[in-house]
């Protein structure tokens, strides 16, 4: 029996959906392309967020703590990227952990809400990016100076969202499913 063993379980998951491994390497190949390739294509300052769309999207399918075995390695490379101290790991994955909690309440099917719910995930990514960096000694006119910025981020990264889940649905059919058994 392992030590990490809890007598009372709420409910034990049973997650069908994504494969980690093949959105994995996707969103690291989003991280690498909201790099390099979406800051050509600035629009009133702001470039979509594409790593929290595929966290956002993958955690309101698979759950909370898959999602949030996502959205590490995905903010750890958006700091490597980005060339900052940890503040896109920690937001991130706490974006995941509050998406994954909120989709048990929610139809993550259709295009409208996910898509909505990804433009909101920006903001509050965004926010704790800069409670993060102002922990570590940045200025607090920054932060300020950056809401009209993500403002435009949140919502071009819900039209991008919405996009992609309108031709996605058109696309592939797939079907995911969370199975919860509850034990008292």
């Amino acid at each position: 029996m392992s030590s990490f063993y809890r007598r009372k379980y709420r409910s034990i998951e049973t997650t069908v959906g994504p494969a980690y491994w093949p959105v994995l390497g996707w969103t690291s190949l989003l991280a690498l392309a909201q790099t390099v390739i979406v800051p050509l294509f600035v629009f009133r300052g702001a470039v979509p967020s594409l790593v929290t769309i595929a966290v956002v999207l993958y955690a309101s399918r698979a759950g909370a703590r898959r999602g949030a075995l996502l959205a590490l390695p995905a903010g750890l490379l958006e700091d490597i990227f980005a060339g900052t101290g940890g503040g896109w790991t920690i937001s991130t994955t706490i974006v995941a952990l509050l998406v994954g909690g909120f989709s048990r309440r929610m139809f993550a099917d259709g295009a409208f809400v996910p898509a909505i719910l990804c433009g909101g995930a920006v903001l509050v990514r965004d926010l704790l990016f800069w409670t993060v960096m102002r922990a570590e000694g940045f200025p607090q006119g920054f932060a300020v100076a950056h809401l009209h910025t993500s403002l435009w981020r949140a919502l071009l990264t819900a039209v991008i969202a919405f996009a992609w889940l309108t031709i996605r649905s058109r696309l592939v059919t797939d079907k995911t499913t969370i199975e919860r058994y509850g034990y008292s």
